[in-house]
């Protein structure tokens, strides 16, 4: 019994273990949550073919991506940097009349969420990242995504860069609207996992400890299964005898009909 109950324990590590997914490639997890409140940013994620979120303001020029770094480093920095060009979730750059700059952002590591407002968590949520380039010997750039709840226009895509050195990204996105999770298909596979292995092993022990042989009459409450598998037979064969039958009916009483009222010549 000892052995059985350490091997249901691995078991349900090892089902944990298959929703953390480890991340090499500058992406985090994008969802978050406050008390019951729950938002999945998820889907504004951009991954290649796609290509990074671009806005333009004035002579600058700013590539961005969300919960993970920029598909691609831009030109400008790969000019400036060359192969060492570090990998940043966002950009900043200038390439105007000869004159080019590239500064990072922040740091895809640094990522910390929260709200817009604390009184109003519906109002949307905010997501930062910082160490990016220095401004000067103390501050460092960093970008703050604040992502406004509108259900009314979709995605959305960022559409303004506030901010000269703590810049403010501003996204209107259905996505921001939060939601409260339901538990029930979480629910559904524990209990169905919890029931399983009490079959198997009442199964093991029954064959072990109590001599019954490899059968159906091994598993435990057997015959209230097999009870519950012929009401559910039973209860199908009722229903397609209901459907089929009435079909069956229906196209008699048709040829009964045209058999006594023939198509006139």
């Amino acid at each position: 019994m000892l052995y059985a109950t350490k091997a249901i324990l691995v078991l349900t590590l090892k089902l944990m273990a298959m929703g953390v997914k480890a991340d090499s490639t500058g992406e985090h997890e994008c969802r978050w949550k406050y008390n019951q409140l729950h938002w999945d940013l998820t889907p504004l994620i951009r991954h290649s073919p796609q290509r990074d979120y671009r806005v333009k303001r004035d002579r600058w020029e700013f590539y961005l991506n969300v919960c993970a770094n920029t598909i691609k480093v831009p030109s400008t920095c790969k000019q400036q940097f060359g192969p060492t060009a570090e990998r940043s979730p966002g950009y900043q750059t200038l390439q105007h009349d000869g004159e080019t700059a590239c500064y990072y952002m922040g740091n895809v590591h640094t990522a910390k969420w929260g709200l817009l407002d604390e009184n109003n968590p519906e109002d949307g949520v905010k997501l930062t990242y910082s160490a990016g380039t220095k401004c000067d010997a103390k501050t460092g750039r960093s970008i703050e995504y604040h992502f406004i709840c509108d259900p009314q226009i979709g995605v959305g895509q960022p559409v303004t860069v506030a901010g000269e050195c703590r810049f403010m990204v501003i996204w209107q996105t259905i996505y921001a609207c939060p939601f409260y999770p339901t538990h029930y298909p979480r629910l559904l596979l524990w209990s169905s996992v919890a029931i399983v292995l009490y079959l198997l092993m009442g199964f093991a022990y029954n064959i072990r400890n109590n001599g019954m042989k490899v059968s159906l009459a091994a598993i435990p409450h057997s015959s209230s299964f097999l009870a519950l598998w012929a009401w559910l037979k039973y209860l199908v064969m009722s229903l397609f005898g209901f459907l089929f039958g009435n079909r069956e009916r229906d196209i008699g009483s048709s040829e009964e009909t045209t058999r006594l009222n023939p198509t006139p010549v």
